[in-house]
């Protein structure tokens, strides 16, 4: 099996980075952090965990006649007259039922995620993720049923008014619906399929495949690009076929529900957003003016990236040691869940051993138990310790929240918070963990968030576009994403003349629609975390414990109005970010569109004489689906959209 995208970059990038070599410094940074004692808060409601070690955790294909079962039990006993009891047992049964049904819809993805080439776990999975909205739709209506008996008060008092008012209001699944769905997952597996095959080419005689060119060719040569561009169309064909495919299918579901444009029912529908793609659209400009040319500036920032490179953790355990200490600094009850996280073996952090086509990072939920799980696949390099931070902030936010899956609502601009927040804040720390290369590693962080801010707009931007024109062929797809693309200052991607190929593997557009801007809405917040901890630490862990402590039960703009953080919408939030954000790393300021009558933009000003190309890109996404309802699979946000640039940082 030849190479997938994914692991040509990584040859390429271990093979640009050869010459470093690792520097022992986790054993000063633990012992630093241990000087200080933990900081005590009461923020997570109490929640009862099963203690219970993952190795010690059986997938068991789960069959819907168990949910029936459940949820007819539910539906008897309020058909009964004095069964107060047996009303309360069988609900709760009923909420079990759907937790059991959603930890094994996460084992067989974990187990599927481990190795993308194994056909009996990517069968589970398909099965699993079919069989989740049809289980939950049993569950719904038996609730909704139940609710309209005399035993009505006695079930809202037990889940809720706002559960109980969004059940009364719940209609079973329809069957052009539950057709549609799964013809969606079904091209949704062959997408995971399809972007990680074998694609050959023949170039004056030759065969060539992505692992050749990896191996043969140096990279950045014009007959690197020129086979490199060729494979790239021929994998285009495939996965970009089936994108196509999935658009069609995705407006049939769109119509179903009423609605003219997928892209609204996406935002309204699927993700609850209390913003528009009209609001997404009026900050375009402003990232593309000013976050830019700021990214760009932090990438010639001066900082030393050759010591950053230096960065090689032999193992989990090492990123591990040293963050555990640091994360019960910032709360009790951080440091009691990675504890607990550590004890139990909730994670699965390592590097894909060869041949072996590993997902990327994403941290799920197995609710039976009442934890979390972390997936992650090492790079070996720096990035392994921000991606450790990232998908930890996912990990206690589930950890922290007592609802049954049936009643997390999930929204996913405020989940990403959890994520980005907590790298951002333990930036905080960045010196006493990593000495002298702290700032370098603050400053990656840094532009980790803005990449998000960059390519959470660009990509959105895309995808709002194909969906406004559906019958869109894929030839015009791809001429349109590289006028977008370079619109965002041209750095992501390839071009192959007037097309763009890479957008066909960022996988959240074939599993998540319209879920990437997602990136850039939480990233906004979690830099607002970073540049206020530095004059108000305790006051700004105080509302970032605050949002974790919520879980993501409302949506972005209520929850951070309520958290008392500024949202990406706010007049003038671009513009101040790049301002404070200047200040606190001492960079210079940079003209913008707005302010140059004609001529030279700011993104090129910014360049001038550094001969920045994009080279090559590099996603890190997860394969798996955000699951139908409230079960969510939570994707690495910063390592999404990477990329490797001649001369960049070094």
């Amino acid at each position: 099996m030849g190479m997938n995208l994914k692991q040509r970059i990584k040859r390429a990038a271990a093979w640009a980075l050869a010459f470093t070599i690792a520097v022992p410094f986790v054993s000063f940074g633990a012992a630093a952090a241990a000087q200080e004692s933990a900081r005590e808060t009461g923020w997570y409601a109490p929640k009862e965990h099963a203690g219970v070690d993952f190795s010690q955790m059986e997938y068991r294909r789960y069959e819907l006649a168990d949910m029936e079962a459940a949820a007819e039990k539910l539906v008897q006993a309020a058909g009964t007259e004095d069964g107060d009891q047996q009303v309360l047992e069988a609900y709760g049964e009923l909420l079990e039922e759907v937790d059991r049904m959603g930890t094994m819809y996460s084992l067989a993805d974990i187990a599927y995620s481990r190795n993308m080439d194994d056909q009996d776990a990517a069968d589970e999975t398909e099965y699993m993720r079919t069989l989740y909205p049809q289980g939950t739709d049993r569950a719904a209506a038996a609730m909704k049923e139940a609710l309209d008996t005399s035993y009505g008060p006695l079930l809202e008092e037990q889940m809720g008014k706002r559960n109980a008012r969004s059940l009364r209001y719940y209609e079973e699944m329809d069957p052009v619906l539950q057709e549609l769905g799964e013809r969606e997952q079904q091209l949704v597996l062959e997408y995971d399929q399809a972007s990680s095959a074998e694609y050959q080419v023949k170039a004056d005689g030759e065969d060539w495949t992505y692992e050749r060119l990896a191996q043969d060719l140096e990279p950045y040569s014009g007959r690197y690009y020129e086979i490199q561009n060729a494979l790239d169309r021929e994998r285009n064909k495939t996965v970009g076929e089936i994108y196509r495919q999935l658009v069609q299918v995705r407006r049939e579901i769109a119509e179903e529900c009423g609605y003219d444009n997928y892209a609204d029912y996406a935002y309204q529908s699927v993700y609850g957003r209390d913003f528009t793609k009209e609001d997404v659209e009026r900050i375009r400009a402003d990232v593309k003016e000013i976050i830019v040319p700021l990214i760009v500036d932090c990438w010639y920032s001066g900082v030393d990236y050759e010591a950053l490179y230096e960065l090689e953790p032999s193992d989990a355990d090492e990123i591990l040691d040293l963050m555990e200490p640091y994360v019960g600094r910032m709360s009790g009850e951080l440091g009691e869940a990675f504890s607990y996280m550590r004890r139990h073996g909730l994670y699965d952090m390592e590097r894909a051993k060869e041949g072996e086509n590993r997902s990327g990072g994403f941290t799920t939920d197995l609710p039976y138990y009442g934890d979390g799980f972390i997936f992650l696949t090492l790079e070996g390099d720096y990035d392994d310790y921000l991606g450790v931070f990232h998908e930890f902030g996912h990990f206690a936010s589930i950890f922290g929240d007592p609802a049954p899956s049936m009643f997390r609502y999930g929204y996913v601009d405020v989940s990403e918070i959890d994520s980005q927040g907590l790298q951002m804040l333990l930036m905080h720390y960045a010196d006493e963990m990593f000495r002298d290369v702290g700032r370098a590693v603050e400053m990656e962080a840094v532009s980790d968030l803005l990449d998000s801010i960059i390519t959470g707009a660009m990509m959105d931007e895309f995808e709002t576009a194909v969906y406004a024109d559906p019958d869109m062929p894929l030839d015009e797809m791809n001429r349109l994403f590289a006028s977008i693309a370079e619109d965002y200052g041209g750095l992501y991607f390839d071009y192959d003349g007037e097309n763009c190929y890479g957008w066909d593997m960022v996988p959240h557009i074939y599993h998540s629609p319209l879920y990437y801007i997602s990136y850039g809405t939480s990233a906004f917040p979690a830099l607002r975390l970073w540049i206020e901890s530095d004059t108000d630490w305790e006051g700004t862990l105080d509302r970032y414990m605050t949002l974790s402590a919520t879980g993501s039960s409302e949506p972005y703009r209520k929850t951070l109005r309520e958290c008392e953080i500024g949202d990406i919408f706010q007049a003038d939030a671009l513009p101040d970010l790049d301002r404070e954000i200047r200040g606190r790393l001492d960079l210079p300021g940079a003209e913008t569109k707005r302010e140059a009558e004609k001529g030279e933009t700011g993104i090129g000003a910014a360049l001038d004489g550094n001969e920045l190309k994009p080279v090559i890109m590099l996603f890190l996404g997860v394969a798996g689906a955000i699951a139908v309802l409230q079960l969510m699979v939570l994707c690495t946000g910063f390592v999404i959209i990477w990329l490797l640039v001649k001369d960049r940082k070094r």
